[in-house]
């Protein structure tokens, strides 16, 4: 096997390329640049990808690298009220967490709009659908947000949802790591 692990990116991308298939509707709840958008749609190729930021600029910067893609949504709105405009049920889901790369770090996820989501985002999600969460823990917010959401996922009802954690043990500066969600 001829593929290289050593950062989030390329273990979801490992497993979007090696291990989900039929993807009919995907969300990514944090657009971002909108490089995991654009991963979506050319590996996994849904019917239907809605992509949401509460930056403009990050829509403005997704808007340029997805502008081939007519089968992508781009929505300026808080990924927790994701479900006024997503109707169909969810095969695929992902979270970048964290603040916006290039942008302005004050501005990040937080625990509370991302549980709220994830508990939205649970009802909606089609048996075996998929939710991969990248936790960005280097700085102070996102070591909270990852306390926190850390607690809401470990009360999850294990006949429900398989919930597994990607870390990064060997690297230094509190890499990121991944959170691998599937609904049963």
């Amino acid at each position: 096997m001829d593929v290289k692990i050593n950062n989030t990116k390329t273990l979801i991308e490992f497993f979007m390329k090696n291990y989900i298939s039929e993807i009919k509707v995907a969300v990514d709840m944090t657009v971002g640049n909108g490089f995991d958008s654009k991963n979506i749609l050319e590996i996994l190729q849904p019917e239907k990808l809605y992509c949401f930021d509460i930056q403009k600029e990050a829509l403005e910067n997704s808007k340029i690298l997805l502008e081939k893609y007519s089968n992508c949504e781009l929505i300026l709105e808080n990924h927790k009220n994701f479900y006024k405009y997503v109707k169909e049920n969810i095969d695929f889901a992902i979270y970048n967490l964290g603040y916006l790369p290039k942008g302005d770090k004050y501005i990040t996820t937080n625990a509370e709009d991302v549980e709220e989501s994830l508990k939205k985002l649970l009802e909606k999600l089609n048996s075996k659908g998929v939710i991969f969460i990248t936790f960005y823990i280097g700085h102070s917010a996102g070591q909270i947000e990852s306390l926190e959401i850390s607690k809401f996922l470990q009360n999850l009802n294990q006949k429900e949802y398989t919930i597994l954690k990607f870390t990064f043990e060997n690297q230094k500066n509190n890499p990121p790591y991944v959170v691998m969600i599937q609904k049963i």
